[in-house]
């Protein structure tokens, strides 16, 4: 009985490790992306979804992101609800999971023109043929702009953004459910063998 046990622990531990993908290998590089806003509010501070004006422009390509450039499909940003592809170039596509350290500079004005900004971190997904899914952080910066006095619009809002992306050259990803459960089975297996030895 001890002996069928450890087998199938041995067996359980040895499918968990075969179910692992081959790893390819992790991205690495940089990449910029800037463009226009298409909708604004009283500028860009009080804004929490940023309507991205198309066609956004990819620049400034690093690493495996090199030779990277020149016009990107790109969607828009909630930061309220993060999530989705939101640039994709040169066969890589970049998946939002999370925004942070939001920061919001407000309107303030000097002789008729008015200036604001906001800007915050990202956190997501890269992926690209022939390598694994990569994690990824970067910044996004809207800056904005308007005709105005004592700290409101009057006329002429306009718009614009900047995003800086670093891949960090690490899995993106956990284990799937079902390599998680025959590692278990195997750890369980292993844990009643003892057991049944003491």
């Amino acid at each position: 009985m001890k002996t069928k046990i450890a087998g199938i622990s041995a067996a359980a531990l040895l499918a968990a490790s075969l179910s692992a993908p081959a790893s390819a290998a992790f991205i690495s590089g940089s990449i910029s992306f800037s463009d226009g806003l298409d909708t604004l509010g009283n500028i860009v501070s009080d804004l929490t979804t940023f309507d991205i004006g198309a066609p956004t422009i990819a620049s400034g390509a690093t690493g495996d992101f090199g030779g990277t450039a020149g016009v990107t499909a790109t969607t828009d940003i909630d930061t309220l609800a993060p999530g989705g592809v939101i640039y994709s170039v040169g066969g890589f596509s970049f998946t939002l999971d999370s925004v942070s350290n939001i920061t919001s500079n407000p309107i303030a004005c000097n002789g008729g023109l008015c200036t604001d900004s906001k800007s915050f971190t990202m956190s997501g997904t890269v992926t690209g043929a022939g390598f694994d899914p990569t994690a990824f952080l970067g910044n996004f910066t809207a800056n904005g702009s308007c005709q105005g006095a004592g700290g409101a619009c009057t006329g002429n809002q306009s718009g614009s953004w900047s995003s800086s992306i670093v891949a960090l050259e690490r899995p993106a990803d956990t284990p799937v459910p079902a390599t998680l459960a025959l590692i278990g089975l195997g750890l369980a297996g292993l844990g009643w063998t003892r057991r049944a030895k003491a």
